[in-house]
């Protein structure tokens, strides 16, 4: 029986291994990599299943390991980015997920344009880095709708999705996850990113890291939100206090949106000390310690010995928190997709221009699960 070899080329090879999900000594270990990349003769390729099984454990796309030269991936804005100042490539795990997001993204712009041919994303106004981060917050404040009572009395989660719902009703998608997919062995790394837009004329796309805190991800949405305004793709993948001068306006406009300086003022109490006045807006303005000791340092109502001490507390408390459980199947799915895309998506398979399988697929979901699915986002759009 003749056994079907493929060459590859040592470039392709070579990128995979740097590329892949897996590290160079566990591929080194399972496969004769050399062999492939200095072949003596035919005998020495990799046979058709030993690529399949080598793209399976990289995650590398099969097809990628029939060209030539080293494989050239759409988002470029994530091919080289800095995480806690150290250069660093993207991983297959955030490439896969952008690469979801970004076909739910197409199937949703085709669906809007299809509605009306007009459709555009209507940005409010003119809102440029020219403006001053008071007046950029002003704006989206109005834009948003919060007002002194917006958050208040609000949980992290209830204010989450709060400015969730607001996001999508303005034309934005609003997607998160914690995993690849449905697949818990494959977490997104909060460390290598937090979240990410793209940009888009008829309907841009926000998505964020669900492992990441509660408060982190309002602070990721509303940064995000205001890429999107900005038209910018982009990747978030540093925090708050990490002073990186691109995102250094944007971050000051989310501060100001999320801790507006009259209400900070009014709110602080003398009779408290200056950790428990940052606690308390911290729980009121549903920002992290370190995030509301920044903004209270540009303000010069607190020192940097302030933001220092909120984050050893901050690193004290993600250290001790338990790991949450998964929690109810199906909530946990209708959590991870935008409801505009959802509801369109719902639409079109039971009017029959969509079959079923695919939309089970664009939500994430088995066939099985999908009818019990539909019915929850239904309730809830």
């Amino acid at each position: 029986m003749t056994v079907l070899r493929v060459p590859v080329a040592k470039a392709v090879i070579d990128w995979a291994v740097t590329h892949g999900e897996k590290s160079q000594e566990e591929l080194r270990q399972k496969y004769q990599l050399q062999s492939w990349i200095s072949p003596e003769t035919d005998r020495d390729y990799p046979t058709f299943k030993q690529l399949q099984s080598f793209s399976r454990d990289t995650r590398i796309p099969f097809n990628y390991f029939f060209q030539s030269e080293v494989p050239h991936e759409k988002y470029g804005f994530v091919n080289f980015r800095t995480v806690n100042n150290t250069t660093s490539h993207p991983s297959r795990r955030l490439i896969e997920t952008i690469h979801t997001m970004a076909a739910r993204q197409e199937w949703m712009r085709d669906y809007l344009i299809a509605q009306d041919d007009g459709h555009k994303f209507k940005l409010p106004g003119e809102f440029t880095r020219r403006l001053s981060p008071e007046i950029a917050a002003t704006k989206i404040l109005r834009l948003l709708e919060l007002d002194d009572k917006s958050s208040q009395h609000a949980t992290d989660e209830v204010f989450f999705n709060q400015l969730r719902m607001r996001i999508s009703s303005l034309g934005i998608m609003v997607m998160q996850n914690g995993v690849v997919g449905t697949n818990t062995h494959r977490p997104l790394d909060v460390a290598e990113f937090r979240a990410f837009i793209l940009a888009d004329e008829v309907v841009p796309l926000i998505f964020l890291n669900s492992a990441d805190s509660r408060k982190a991800k309002i602070f990721s949405l509303v940064h995000e939100f205001i890429h999107a305004l900005l038209g910018d793709d982009e990747v978030l993948n540093v925090s708050p206090d990490v002073d990186v001068a691109h995102e250094r306006w944007i971050n000051q406009v989310t501060s100001n949106v999320l801790l507006p300086t009259k209400r900070v003022i009014t709110t602080l109490s003398d009779s408290l000390s200056i950790e428990a006045n940052l606690k308390q807006l911290s729980h009121i303005f549903h920002t992290s310690l370190v995030a509301t000791a920044i903004r209270l340092n540009t303000l010069g109502l607190v020192g940097n010995r302030e933001i220092i001490w909120a984050t050893i507390i901050q690193r004290r408390s993600l250290e001790l928190r338990t790991k949450e459980s998964g929690g109810d199947f199906y909530n946990t799915v209708v959590s991870r997709v935008d409801r505009q895309f959802a509801s369109a998506v719902i639409s079109d398979e039971a009017c029959g221009r969509l079959p079923v399988n695919q939309a089970a697929e664009m939500l994430g979901v088995t066939l099985k699960t999908y009818a019990m699915t539909a019915e929850k986002l239904w309730q809830r759009a």
